[in-house]
């Protein structure tokens, strides 16, 4: 549809340019100084903003800025609940998860489900992420893509699919962790100087935010303007979207692959924390990045039906969800000025490498490490470090190619891309977030009673999602003025997805800790150091379990911690071999601390404002 001039092709290809400069020289160092450890967790040595800012870009993808916008322009501001409470939850890494993993110094997150419960526990768990990497991570960010090459270049899916996964898998199968990491910096900054300029533009053309909630009020959508939506909402109930986000979220944030494997590369938990700070505090920005230049493109179309101007947009009707999905790319061409356009398309092909790679990457760590070697350990086989890499590079590019599988069920779906995945994942979270909250927590759960827990409420969860798109269209008739009728006949397939994880979670989570009291309670070596601990002195004298980054520690599990023998305790601050702590790494847990006090104040404000 639109046409891109030489301007603005000339900003694309020097951004992405730059970025695989960046890719090729880490991949370079990579090589020079390499080995499976830096090539799937960057050496454990990665500072606190780098951390930050992978976290941050590899969560924003082509989706936010296609899916999420797009669903912004079919139903308002409440789409940013999803962003400004995820993050509590990366605080919540930050503060509860990290020190566990750092203390544990896991490769992956799926070890610490065979060191608390047992090795079913750690499989199941390995195959259920790769799977939700398929449906809900990696097809979205390509069906994403399809969308703006659709509109930017004409292109068709089969077309853009080969195009988006060479450039992203490049980089990707090549240098590992610490490409993808550096590469997320890089455009971290391209996305967020595209998106802000992209929010200034576009709320410029309504008058600013106050002009923006009139054109909805004349257009008679009031509720766009509010985040908290009445209890009956089809889409978005406060309740559902208060509590279910959060079950969602610790899955996400806390205990998935893709967001833990940030602060597994952190040398020791004061960078972790000011990573997961910095995270946060960047929160706050997708809304006014992906979500309000959403709402200006819908709030643009009802000025044209109403004749009030923006003739353009009446050929587009974006009270359609999937032509929503459309909404950010279309007022790019539409209004913005060249040059700008390029910047911006710069922008939305960022996002979506930085979170493909991110996501291709912990899938080839998690079943190169947690199948792989797993299995070739069971049989007494000692697996070299360059066959860990090869075997790496090959998960990436098979995963890149089931995934493509995906797109077109997506593109079937009559909901938005956002509310889609998000959909796909509220059905395959809340069992594994119910597992790792008793692993962590209640200290009588057990490997029986979590694998059972595990299964019963994964069952659950994929037949209810299965129902949920099989009666999806039926669903969406029951709706009357953006209600949901529930009746016992469909209550169980229509209920909204973010009620029904609630529903789930407490499910599963009665399930585990209830059959947990059938069996022997775990023994002493599966619950030391894998348990969240709260109390100021056990905090004290634990603290120097933490792993420093010296290399002298064992790792969790390793003879020592079998046998139930001591370990030497690290300062997780230390910086050298000798114990030093510097007064700036002293300074750090204070600045993380203030770092997260902002963050919690600065989004609940938020939330309060546009309630």
């Amino acid at each position: 549809m639109g046409v891109l001039s030489i301007l603005d092709v000339v900003v694309v290809v020097m951004s992405l340019l730059g970025v695989f400069g960046v890719a090729m020289y880490s991949t370079y160092k990579q090589k020079t100084s390499g080995g499976a450890e830096r090539f799937f967790l960057a050496g454990r040595s990665m500072p606190w903003w780098i951390i930050g800012g992978s976290l941050f870009a590899s969560n924003i993808g082509t989706e936010h800025f296609v899916g999420q916008a797009g669903t912004a322009a079919s139903a308002g501001i409440a789409v940013g609940l999803y962003e400004w409470t995820a993050g509590y939850m990366i605080l919540a890494l930050g503060w509860i998860f990290a020190p566990v993993y750092l203390r544990c110094k896991l490769t992956t997150i799926p070890e610490l489900l065979e060191h608390r419960f047992n090795k079913e526990c750690r499989f199941v768990f390995v195959i259920i992420t790769l799977l939700a990497y398929v449906v809900s991570k990696i097809g979205s960010s390509l069906f994403a893509g399809v969308i703006i090459f659709k509109i930017v270049a004409g292109w068709g899916i089969w077309q853009s699919l080969p195009a988006i996964v060479l450039m992203t898998a490049i980089y990707t199968v090549a240098g590992g962790l610490t490409a993808v990491m550096l590469t997320d910096t890089i455009q971290m900054f391209i996305f967020l100087t595209g998106g802000l300029l992209g929010t200034y533009l576009s709320l410029n053309l309504v008058g600013g935010i106050s002009g923006l909630f009139v054109a909805f009020d004349e257009a008679g959508l009031t509720e766009f303007s509010h985040l908290l939506r009445p209890v009956t909402d089809s889409e978005f109930p406060w309740p559902g979207m208060l509590f279910g986000i959060p079950v969602v979220s610790i899955w996400y944030w806390c205990v998935d692959q893709e967001m833990a494997q940030r602060v597994l590369s952190a040398p020791n938990i004061s960078e972790a924390r000011l990573g997961a700070g910095f995270a946060g505090l960047l929160k706050v920005l997708p809304v006014f990045i992906t979500v309000f230049p959403g709402m200006v493109a819908r709030a643009l179309f009802e000025l044209c039906t109403m004749n009030q101007g923006h003739s353009d947009w009446c050929s587009v009707n974006l009270r359609d969800p999937h032509v929503a999905d459309g909404a950010y790319p279309l007022l790019v061409i539409k209004e913005f000025p060249q040059g700008i356009r390029g910047i911006m398309v710069a922008s939305f092909l960022a996002a979506m490498m930085s979170s493909l790679s991110a996501v291709l990457n912990s899938a080839s760590t998690i079943f190169t490490y947690d199948i792989y070697q797993r299995f070739q350990s069971t049989r007494g086989v000692e697996v070299p470090s360059k066959s860990l890499v090869l075997v790496g590079r090959i998960t990436t590019v098979v995963m890149s190619m089931l995934a493509f599988l995906w797109v077109p069920v997506i593109a079937a779906q009559p909901e938005g891309l956002y509310v889609c995945t998000q959909t796909a994942m509220t059905h395959l979270a809340p069992p594994v977030s119910a597992l790792f909250v008793s692993g962590l927590f209640f200290g009588r759960s057990n490997g029986q009673g979590g694998l059972i827990g595990l299964l019963t409420g994964t069952g659950v969860g994929i037949s209810r999602l299965v129902l949920y798109f099989v009666f999806a269209r039926q669903c969406s008739e029951q709706v009357e003025n953006g209600h949901q009728i529930l009746t016992w006949s469909n209550f169980f397939f229509c209920l909204n997805f973010n009620y029904f994880a609630i529903v789930l979670f407490c499910f599963t989570l009665l399930v585990i800790n209830t059959t947990s009291f059938f069996f022997p309670p775990p023994k002493h070596q599966k619950t030391n150091d894998t348990m969240v601990e709260w109390s100021c002195c056990k905090n004290r004298s634990k603290e120097n379990t933490v792993n420093g980054g010296d290399e002298s520690q064992e790792p969790f599990l390793g003879e020592d911690l079998k046998s139930g023998g001591d370990v030497e305790q690290i300062d997780p601050d230390r910086s050298d071999s000798h114990g030093v702590t510097t007064s700036c790494q002293r300074k750090k847990p204070v600045i993380s601390q203030i770092l997260g006090v902002a963050v919690v104040v600065s989004l609940s404000s938020l939330i309060a404002y546009f309630r």
